[in-house]
C-alpha cells in the first residue's frame, strides 16, 4: 500500500478530498453533531496513514496544491461580510468589545491556569496563540520562543473542538443572537469555527470571519506582552 501511495503524486490529495466527501455524506446522513466532516475525515486519514506506514511528510507534499489554494480562499470571506455590512455598522462597538475581551480573556486564562498548575513556561508560551488561525499562530510561536509544532497541534485541537461543539455550547447557554454566536466561534475557533458558522447562517459566518481576522491580529500584538508576565 505504501509503495503504491507514494508512487502516485496525487494520492494524498485524492485521500483528503475523498475522506472529506465521505465525512460530509456521513454527517448529512446521520445528523450527529460529533460526526462533523473535518473531524471524521481527519480520523480516517490518521488511521490510513498509520496503518499504511505512510510518512506524514509525503502526505503533506502530495497536498501541495490544496495547501497553496486554501489560504487564497480566505478572500472569498469578504463577500458575505460586505453583504452584511449594515449589521457590522449597527453592532460595531459590541463586536469589537466582544473580540477584544474574548482574545484577552483566552490568553489570560491560559497563563493563569497554567501557572497555578505549574505548567512549563515553554508550554505556556506555545499555547498563547492557540486561538489564532494556523499561519499567524505558527509565526507568533516562533517569535515569542514557543514550540511551533505544539502550537499547531493546539490550534487544530481548538479549532476542531469549537467547530464540533461550539454551536451546541452556545445553545446550551441560550445564546441565540447570530452576531454574538459568530463572534464567539471566530474568536475562539478561527477557520474551523468559521466554517461551522457558515453552516449555521451567512450572518454567523460573516461575523465569524471578521472575528477570526481581528482576533488573529490581536493575538500577534498581545502575545509578546503576555510573555513579559512570565
Amino acid at each position: 500500500m505504501s509503495e503504491f501511495f507514494l508512487a502516485n503524486p496525487f494520492s494524498g490529495l485524492l485521500l483528503t478530498l475523498g475522506c472529506y466527501w465521505f465525512g460530509q455524506f456521513l454527517y448529512h446522513k446521520t445528523g450527529w453533531t460529533l460526526l462533523q466532516p473535518i473531524l471524521t475525515s481527519a480520523i480516517i486519514i490518521i488511521i490510513f496513514l498509520t496503518m499504511g506506514n505512510i510518512p506524514y511528510e509525503a502526505y503533506y507534499d502530495q497536498n501541495a496544491i490544496l495547501n497553496y489554494i486554501l489560504p487564497l480562499t480566505a478572500v472569498v470571506l469578504a463577500l458575505p461580510l460586505y453583504r452584511n455590512l449594515h449589521i457590522l455598522k449597527k453592532y460595531a462597538l459590541p463586536i469589537m468589545a466582544g473580540i477584544i475581551t474574548g482574545t484577552v480573556v483566552t490568553m489570560g486564562s491560559i497563563l493563569l491556569v497554567g501557572k497555578l498548575m505549574g505548567t512549563d513556561i515553554s508550554i505556556l508560551i506555545s499555547m498563547l496563540p492557540k486561538s489564532a488561525t494556523n499561519p499567524i499562530a505558527l509565526e507568533v510561536s516562533q517569535i515569542i520562543g514557543g514550540i511551533p509544532s505544539f502550537t499547531v497541534a493546539m490550534v487544530v485541537i481548538t479549532g476542531v473542538f469549537g467547530g464540533v461543539l461550539g454551536p451546541e455550547l452556545l445553545n446550551l447557554f441560550r445564546i441565540r443572537h447570530e452576531v454574538a454566536r459568530g463572534i464567539a466561534l471566530g474568536s475562539m475557533s478561527h477557520a474551523v469555527g468559521t466554517a461551522r458558522a457558515f453552516k449555521e447562517s451567512e450572518i454567523e459566518g460573516s461575523m465569524s470571519s471578521l472575528a477570526m481576522a481581528i482576533a488573529g491580529m490581536l493575538t500577534a500584538i498581545l502575545s509578546p506582552l503576555f510573555v513579559l508576565f512570565l
